[in-house]
């Protein structure tokens, strides 16, 4: 059994969703892989997942939980002769028979708003934006991030979901503060935490006691569909494509999250570009 190559970004999401591979020195025809996928759902409810590589993964086995969102993290076994027929073209079907090693992982459907962005005094730093394991997914149409938020100390898995519903992130798009020169599109990262910030509370004060409430670092998969914005954009800007996406986060070095002493860092991202040889 073999495990097939992958780019780095992959390095911590195997530590989070505890992936791992029962590998050995021998090719004995089977390969294991981590991927993200579109979830695809039939009219008879089966469930298959659209490879970012091109095929279309088909679980040998049922779903034991409903889908949650449209995009997962999977990993999964699969015969190499039977991707063989399918990248050579014997097979006239993309579909590729898989083994689901774990649970799929979904990924966290952001927002995206064109308005002004929140106060600065109701927004939360975040620890990371995750920039090794975030990607553009396909041609353009999802961009997959995994910023560290702070959770409240005593989350466990237990109360993760109700912990979770406290925590909120939210894309901007300003088609204004697109660089045309460029030809970047910017968007604006912003966390809140319910009950956390406003310029009447306690929360904006130098001394921030609620903080050290949020000490649980957690990566919260997320991803946006890119589409409405690059309309938007090309719209906005004589029907030009954007070759680069960007994303702006308020931050913090410390572990601590804070409202009064963040930072902002823009992390940029390349566009997938078509050309005669696509």
């Amino acid at each position: 059994m073999k495990k097939q190559k992958l780019a780095v970004i992959f390095a911590a999401l195997l530590t989070m969703v505890g992936f791992s591979s029962c590998l050995n020195s021998e090719d004995d025809g089977i390969t294991e892989i981590p991927d993200y996928a579109e979830v695809n759902m039939s009219s008879f409810g089966s469930v298959s997942f659209n490879s970012m590589y091109g095929w279309v993964c088909v679980p040998d086995k049922s779903l034991t939980t409903a889908p949650e969102s449209d995009l997962a993290y999977i990993a999964y076994r699969y015969e190499d002769a039977d991707l063989q027929s399918i990248m050579s073209g014997t097979s006239t079907s993309k579909n590729l028979p898989v083994t689901l090693l774990q649970d799929p992982v979904y990924l966290k459907r952001l927002d995206c708003l064109s308005a002004a962005l929140p106060e600065e005094t109701k927004t939360v730093s975040i620890y990371s934006l995750g920039e090794k394991d975030a990607l553009v997914w396909g041609e353009n149409k999802y961009l997959i991030l995994a910023p560290a938020i702070s959770l409240k100390k005593g989350t466990t898995s237990e109360n993760l979901s109700t912990e979770l519903a406290n925590h909120r992130l939210t894309l901007y798009y300003l088609s204004s503060e697109d660089d045309e020169t460029a030809k970047t599109l910017k968007l604006y990262l912003r966390y809140e935490i319910a009950g956390i910030g406003g310029s009447t509370t306690e929360e904006t004060d130098d001394k921030e006691s609620w903080a050290s409430d949020y000490n649980i670092q957690y990566t919260r998969l997320s991803y946006v569909n890119l589409q409405p914005m690059i309309s938007m954009y090309k719209s906005t800007h004589s029907g030009e494509d954007p070759e680069k996406v960007t994303v702006e986060y308020e931050y913090t070095s410390s572990s601590i999250p804070t409202i009064t002493n963040k930072q902002t860092k823009t992390v940029t991202y390349n566009l997938y570009k078509k050309t005669s040889n696509n």
